[in-house]
């Protein structure tokens, strides 16, 4: 069950989740991802079994043949990390290749680490592609499973049907249960 809403001035965690495989133009979400992890403190509080949640023939991870030999194998991974930014504050982050299968499964999975660690809110990021010229400025869809959560921000569109991504559905599950997410999309 659900610890519902977060309390605003709960000092629990914020959860930021970047997975890669479906949609990120621009790297939006891999280039924060990478600079968090580049920059900041940080260590895995676990990992996921991709074996369990990959398709390797849909999604195949890069490998290098340099001459005459295979150098490198680009490991699939899926790890919540404990950081802790430049002010000293904690927070966790959930990155790597986004399931191929086990949604729901894995679904219940995060929402034991929110429950766990007392995560107060959930964010994904991830960039989407956009048809405008390049010299438009960068506009941002914020969504949430609790309208104050993303008060005074206009929103981009009406109504849409998009193809189902984990990030979408990490947000719609963990607000079924009470729990607060939310979500940046930057076009």
């Amino acid at each position: 069950t659900g610890t519902g809403p977060a309390d605003p001035t709960s000092t629990g965690p914020v959860l930021l989740h970047v997975f890669t495989g479906f949609i990120d133009a621009g790297q939006a979400g891999s280039l924060a991802r990478d600079h968090l992890l580049a920059t900041l403190q940080h260590r895995p509080l676990a990992t996921f079994d991709v074996d369990r949640l990959l398709d390797y023939r849909s999604r195949r991870p890069p490998m290098v043949f340099v001459e005459n030999h295979w150098k490198s194998y680009e490991d699939p991974h899926l790890v919540p990390h404990e950081m802790t930014d430049a002010a000293g504050v904690r927070f966790l982050l959930l990155e790597g290749a986004e399931p191929d299968i086990l949604w729901e499964r894995f679904v219940d999975a995060v929402r034991g680490l929110v429950e766990t660690y007392g995560v107060r809110l959930t964010i994904g990021v991830h960039g989407i592609p956009m048809g405008v010229p390049h010299t438009r400025p960068t506009s941002v869809t914020a969504h949430a499973t609790r309208a104050e959560l993303v008060a005074g921000r206009d929103p981009w569109v009406g109504t849409v049907q998009v193809p189902g991504a984990m990030t979408n559905l990490l947000e719609y599950r963990l607000g079924r249960k009470g729990l607060d997410a939310m979500g940046f999309a930057v076009h």
